[in-house]
């Protein structure tokens, strides 16, 4: 890495960065500490009365520095909960281990408490921090106060925050749980995402970005190299912009992405955005209802996951110099599972009663149709997978359907207006 990075080479460092970190196994599986976050969760009341008696239980099964500070970590994450009201109060650690509540500077002491009395080199990094993690209020730079922990591991310095390894804030502030180990002992490269320590040393980097190189980076989210996804096409934060902006996302196969158009904080209505799979992962394309700006986020989940939600990824901010009028038409669930992408009509409102043109690949559907106004036309399956057709649509609503091999019922691929 250098300290001054251009676009081409700022994705290119990130993609390799992330494989190596990957195949070098510095991203610890979550198995690798079962039993250490076992032990950590299972800390009964008379061991959490004082740091030095948390710290010799907490370690007694550690067999070695990696271990003890991850059984450190788990507890912090597991037990201290951020609470807002304690912004501008001076932390100790025996304060935050008796309330169990506490901003990031309560956290931080509190590990390094732990993490001394376990015998172990720790300090405390104070920076600036971007991102959904809890933290006081945003400069005009997006950017808040933020304190985290370096700690020794087998004589080199890691890198730990554990109030981002609790949770995050919700829209209302409000603390959510939800552990995430991407923090724990995270990669220097990685970590600078999202986290800028004042003191440079501490970015842990050959050779450390600046302030203004780390504001030009796109903001990321843990999902982001939870998920290995990549920056393909647009590898700056900032996009200037017209009326609309295609942006190339790299993602595995099984992934699947959606995306969302915002300004001034809240999110536009559906239409703006559409997100479809290309070879290399998707396409996101968004159009600007009026010039100014806009944060577009990008949203990821496994397609096996068991949870209906989706982790927002990463936040590009964009300046569109120009509106657009048009609109995509509605996105189903049902379409990307299919792994389908559309061709055409884009647009999400359609001409009535006249011939509209459909193109639409869906790989493993036997049969595609499209619904309007009690009616049914149906596509005709070409060799190469697709469908085409051209139906003669009436005021309503259109919605496109597929069956697949094994199904009773057609399900709902798009859904466009017909006006």
């Amino acid at each position: 890495m250098t300290t001054h990075l251009t676009g081409r080479r700022a994705a290119i460092f990130g993609a390799l960065a992330i494989a190596l970190l990957m195949s070098a196994g510095v991203w610890a599986d979550a198995g690798d500490y079962a039993a250490i976050d076992r032990h950590a969760r299972a800390a009964p009341p008379e061991a959490e009365r004082s740091v030095a008696a948390l710290a010799r239980y907490l370690t007694e099964p550690a067999q070695d520095d990696s271990s003890r500070a991850r059984v450190v970590f788990t507890w912090i994450a597991t037990n201290i909960s951020y609470d807002v009201s304690r912004l501008g109060k001076t932390p100790d650690a025996s304060s935050v281990l008796t309330e169990r509540r506490a901003v990031c500077a309560g956290y931080a002491v509190l590990f390094k408490a732990l993490a001394e009395a376990a015998g172990m080199e720790a300090v405390i990094i104070y920076g600036e921090a971007r991102g959904r993690g809890p933290g006081a209020a945003r400069t005009s730079d997006g950017l808040f106060n933020h304190d985290w922990n370096a700690v020794k591991v087998e004589g080199e310095w890691r890198l730990v925050d554990c109030v981002w390894g609790a949770g995050h804030l919700d829209e209302r502030s409000r603390f959510v749980r939800r552990f995430d180990e991407h923090y724990f002992l995270a990669p220097p490269e990685l970590l600078i995402y999202d986290h800028l320590p004042k003191d440079q040393k501490w970015q842990l980097l050959p050779r450390p970005l600046s302030r203004q190189e780390f504001l030009r980076q796109v903001e990321v989210h843990p999902a982001f190299f939870d998920y290995q996804i990549r920056l393909l096409s647009h590898t700056q934060g900032r996009i200037e912009a017209g009326s609309r902006v295609t942006i190339a996302i790299g993602a595995p196969p099984e992934m699947n992405l959606m995306a969302s158009l915002h300004r001034s904080d809240i999110e536009l209505a559906e239409g703006h955005t559409f997100a479809q799979r290309t070879e290399a992962g998707y396409q996101i394309e968004a159009v600007f209802p009026k010039a100014g700006n806009y944060v577009l986020k990008v949203h990821a989940r496994r397609q096996d996951s068991e949870e209906q939600g989706y982790d927002c990824a990463l936040e590009y901010r964009v300046h569109a110099t120009a509106s657009d009028g048009s609109s995509f038409p509605k996105m189903y669930l049902s379409f990307q599972e299919g792994n389908c992408v559309l061709g055409e009509p884009m647009s999400g409102v359609l001409p009535p009663n006249k011939p509209v043109r459909f193109k639409l690949t869906a790989p493993e559907a036997e049969d595609v149709l499209v619904f309007c106004d009690g009616s049914a036309e149906r596509l005709a399956r070409q060799n190469d997978g697709s469908f085409l057709g051209s139906p003669t649509l009436p005021p309503g609503e259109a919605i496109v359907f597929a069956k697949y091999p094994g199904q009773t019922k057609h399900l709902a691929l798009l859904r466009y207006r017909v006006k």
